[in-house]
């Protein structure tokens, strides 16, 4: 209705008189009273001409949504008791699984104690099984042999087949060693033939030339009374050496290219090392080199494949025989140096601390695979270069003594002219 409007109470207050309805004319000391607000689809007649009403707005006091009694109340009632329920369910959830625990708990430990019947029963049916007599056809009529248990036809089988394996793998592992072996066997049986050859080496070490292998000392003729080779210098082979006498080794020196050390390519490194096994022992790259401060690191072949090409498969096949206080001579650039045996031990093919360099000693390592035949683990001899003059532990830069009075002219007491 035209003319209507809500009071500060939020009321609807109408008109002193009805204005109009829709369609009819309005008088005109009505529309002087009338209202400036009215509803959104009403119109007010102002001069006469009829106009937009303004946009409604809300009146002091008046609210937008009535509101409604209980409400937050329920609201709160509705919050608190669907926690409760979440409450009630994971309480119920909780317990259960507490339960469940409980349980299979309670079962674990019934069968742990029943553990050591069920074991003795299955015990007692496997021996009752394994001692049940066994009936075989006998070959031979007329003899009547108590019947075998299965537990000794097990038995039976198991060592004739442990023990034909066994065989065939010793008999394949000696043949395909044989070389090595029979080096050990020799010195073992301390054969002349080896012995001879020992002391000649003993004698190239001790002495101050270079003799070739099987050579025995030089002699003077009969009513000399020096050994010619006691004054000769210590001049060494053409080639690089490792003289071992107590092994009966007289080895070349082989150092492989340092391209694959300095590239880091350790498969390279690897074949390079392999290859260079075929030629002797190898001095492995980037070690020191005798006479220098660091480690003067060696290695050779303990045994190796018998259908290989190489002159060298079993150089070390006996260093296990050296000993602390025994001593080996490396020929090196022509100079002669003497080792000392001072340690040996076996480590993992993992431990590469064998080949560290220290700055204040002058070591030397020789370095084979052990057991021999196998790659399991390695055979470490670590020496230390001496005087072998007087035995002296050389220091890094100390030179050995030279003999300067033995000369030939030693005997001489005045010039000829």
């Amino acid at each position: 209705m035209r003319g209507a409007r809500y009071d500060a109470n939020g009321d609807i207050v109408l008109p002193p008189e009805e204005t109009v309805l829709d369609g009819e004319p309005v008088p005109v000391h009505a529309r002087k009273n009338e209202p400036k607000f009215s509803g959104p689809n009403e119109k007010i007649l102002k001069n006469d001409r009829p106009v937009r009403p303004p946009r409604f707005t809300k009146q002091p006091g008046t609210p937008a949504i009535p509101a409604l009694p209980g409400f937050s109340k329920r609201l709160k009632g509705a919050m608190k008791e669907a926690l409760s329920d979440s409450f009630s369910e994971g309480k119920r959830q909780v317990s259960a699984t507490l339960g469940e625990a409980q349980e299979n708990l309670v079962r674990t430990k019934i069968s742990f104690k029943s553990l050591p019947v069920r074991m003795r029963g299955s015990v007692r049916r496997f021996w009752k099984s394994m001692s049940a007599p066994v009936q075989l056809t006998s070959h031979k009529p007329g003899k009547h042999r108590k019947p075998p248990t299965k537990l000794k036809l097990f038995v039976v089988d198991t060592v004739r087949f442990g023990g034909t394996f066994a065989g065939i793998f010793i008999v394949l592992f000696v043949g395909i060693n044989y070389q090595s072996f029979w080096q050990i066997a020799k010195a073992q049986l301390a054969l002349s033939g080896d012995l001879k050859n020992e002391q000649a080496l003993q004698q190239m070490v001790q002495g101050n030339s270079y003799l070739t292998p099987g050579m025995v000392g030089t002699t003077m003729r009969q009513g000399d009374t020096a050994n010619l080779l006691a004054y000769l210098p210590p001049v060494g082979p053409f080639e690089n050496r490792l003289v071992i006498p107590k092994l009966d080794k007289n080895i070349p020196i082989v150092r492989p290219s340092m391209d694959a050390l300095m590239h880091e390519d350790w498969k390279k490194f690897e074949e390079d090392i392999q290859t260079a096994l075929h030629d002797g022992a190898v001095h492995y790259p980037g070690s020191a080199r005798p006479g220098q401060a660091g480690n003067f690191f060696v290695t050779a072949h303990s045994s190796y494949y018998p259908w290989d090409n190489g002159k060298y498969k079993d150089s070390f096949a006996r260093l296990n025989d050296l000993a602390l206080g025994d001593t080996y001579s490396v020929y090196y650039n022509g100079d002669k140096h003497t080792y000392r045996v001072t340690a040996k031990k076996e480590v993992s093919p993992n431990n590469v601390t064998v080949l560290d360099q220290p700055t204040n000693k002058r070591l030397a390592t020789l370095m084979t695979c052990t057991p021999v035949g196998t790659t399991l683990r390695r055979l470490i001899v670590t020496a230390e270069e001496i005087d072998p003059a007087n035995g002296s532990v050389l220091r890094v830069g100390e030179r050995p003594e030279e003999n300067i009075g033995q000369n030939l002219f030693s005997r001489l007491e005045t010039l000829p002219i």
